[in-house]
């Protein structure tokens, strides 16, 4: 990486180029990629480009027009990007929006993460709403469903859990909604140890599934086990 750093104070319109440390304190566009150490967005951080960086700390808003690639992606924010991303990890705080896929070894925070493609990671543990256009497959899903309804067309992984969350109230803003109607709804969701409240589904497939209060499933296929909450309708099971 180069030396210099990039510090904008206020209002700026400038290029992109290759930096030690961006850190943006105000209303910031650029154009051009970015490729940097770290970048700190304390306001609003509009870019016309690709941003590659190790770290970015996100306190504002921050919109990218290209592809992402950076090692940990921490939002306290809201992060529009509109490419591809690829991240080792990404701690979310509000709310990220990716129109194209996701590649990450770690997903975890609170809010909102919605990509119009598919959403690969090793882990998956989020607290809000998730919205995948494709596929969400992890070896390790945990969703809590909180405040808005879920949509992900299929979900894969070894271990799947689906809950609602009715006590979670670390971000102030979002208490005006109601958690008591959080859903999610799937096409296909397969794993190994599957369980899952308030889903609805097409299809669910598993080696041990487990099927929660709140869920309306078309079919159920299991290999060793199947458990069915009396608050919860199948319309069809089979063990495989």
């Amino acid at each position: 990486m180069a030396a210099r750093n990039l510090t904008i104070n206020g209002s700026a319109f400038l290029g992109g180029g290759t930096f030690h440390h961006v850190t943006v304190r105000g209303d910031a566009t650029i154009r051009g990629d970015v490729e940097c150490d770290r970048c700190k967005v304390f306001g609003s951080a509009d870019m016309k480009g690709a941003l590659t960086a190790r770290q970015l700390r996100l306190f504002g808003q921050a919109n990218i027009d290209g592809p992402v690639r950076m090692e940990k992606m921490d939002v306290f924010g809201e992060a529009d990007i509109r490419g591809h991303a690829h991240l080792q990890h990404l701690q979310l705080r509000g709310m990220v929006r990716v129109e194209g896929n996701v590649e990450a070894h770690a997903i975890r925070g609170y809010g909102e993460l919605s990509v119009s493609g598919s959403c690969e990671a090793e882990k998956v543990a989020l607290t809000g709403v998730v919205r995948v256009g494709q596929t969400l497959n992890a070896e390790q899903v945990e969703l809590s469903l909180y405040f808005a309804d879920s949509s992900v067309k299929e979900i894969g992984g070894r271990t799947i859990s689906v809950k609602r969350n009715k006590t979670w109230n670390a971000i102030h803003w979002l208490t005006r909604f109601s958690s008591l109607s959080a859903t999610l709804e799937a096409d296909t969701i397969e794993g190994d140890e599957v369980y899952l409240e308030y889903t609805k589904a097409a299809i669910v497939r598993g080696e041990r599934v487990t099927i929660g209060p709140g869920c309306e499933i078309g079919l159920v296929e299991y290999q060793m086990a199947f458990a069915q909450d009396e608050h919860a309708m199948v319309k069809e099971k089979r063990q495989r």
